[in-house]
């Protein structure tokens, strides 16, 4: 077995201890280690010297979807770049639109959360806590309508139609969004529509309960401070007074404390009230969470 102790990377070493410690889930600390590392037979060669424990929970997984690692470990590495800067918001919305029409031709299940593995059943699981927390938050029902900022496959619009009245689906990826309606086809209360990126035009003031951007918008993030003002904004004017904004990440930038700051800020700029404030509420993906509601 090898120390974690010896490891010589920072990085690797991190996730393998977060990993024992029970910080991360093995799925997503699987995912987390196809982005550290430059080839899945490195990471298999690592993993194989663990016998017990999560960390061979993470061979197993590996080992039992081969395929869907290696999609997962292309799409990983051509994630668009967190690290650039000054780039304007049409160079990351262009960025982010071929890349996720690339993923999802790839693997329809990686492209929207690597850390499935491609397993449909992982995603499943994953979508199963995103829904029970939106029934604990009770901002579901069979009155209410839902946008969904970023709908990707349409997973979450599938398991939304039987608890809303309409729920809509928006992406800025074209192939995204045909993967959606074929998956969600029959549903006659969801509907999904290629957006711009840059706003929520189309849709009419008041014309939702709830708005649920889940692991979206950290690309409106990317697209800089403008770009984000601009979904505020734009969210709070289409929720209907008393609706709510489900925030599933901010951004990928890793400082937890530097993102409830941006959002304390903007729900004071737009007269939002912050219910929840970044809280950890999955037993399987590492998401944060927040509970944003439009006063009456």
């Amino acid at each position: 077995m090898t120390p974690l102790d010896t490891i010589e990377s920072d990085e690797v070493r991190a996730v393998l201890e977060d990993c024992v410690a029970g910080e991360a889930s093995p799925p997503i600390s699987l995912a987390r280690l196809l982005l550290a590392m430059d080839r899945v037979e490195e990471v298999e060669e690592l993993l194989g010297s663990f016998a017990e424990g999560p960390l061979a929970e993470m061979a197993r997984l590996l080992r039992e979807h081969r395929p869907g690692c290696e999609d997962a470990a292309i799409i990983l590495h051509e994630h668009p770049d967190v690290g650039r800067t000054r780039r304007s918001a049409g160079d990351v919305i262009a960025d982010c639109r071929s890349f996720f029409d690339h993923a999802v031709a790839l693997n329809e299940e990686a492209s929207v959360a690597a850390y499935s593995l491609g397993d449909p059943a992982l995603l499943d699981a994953y979508t199963a806590e995103i829904l029970d927390l939106l029934e604990l938050w009770q901002v579901l029902g069979p009155g209410r309508d839902a946008l969904e900022i970023g709908c990707g496959i349409g997973r979450i619009q599938a398991a939304l139609a039987t608890r809303l009245r309409e729920t809509h689906g928006i992406d800025i990826s074209g192939n995204m969004i045909a993967v959606a309606r074929r998956r969600c086809s029959g549903l006659a209360n969801v509907h999904l529509s290629h957006c711009s990126g840059r706003d929520l035009a189309g849709f009419a003031d008041g014309s939702f309960d709830l708005v649920l951007a889940a692991d979206s918008f950290p690309y409106i993030y990317q697209g800089g401070r403008d770009l984000v003002s601009v979904h505020f904004d734009e969210i709070t004017r289409v929720l209907r007074p008393g609706g709510d904004f489900v925030l599933l990440n901010y951004s990928y930038r890793a400082s937890r404390d530097a993102d409830r700051r941006d959002v304390q800020r903007l729900c004071r700029s737009f007269g939002l009230e912050l219910l929840v404030d970044g809280t950890q509420p999955f037993q399987l993906w590492d998401g944060e969470a927040y509970h944003i509601r439009r006063p009456q």
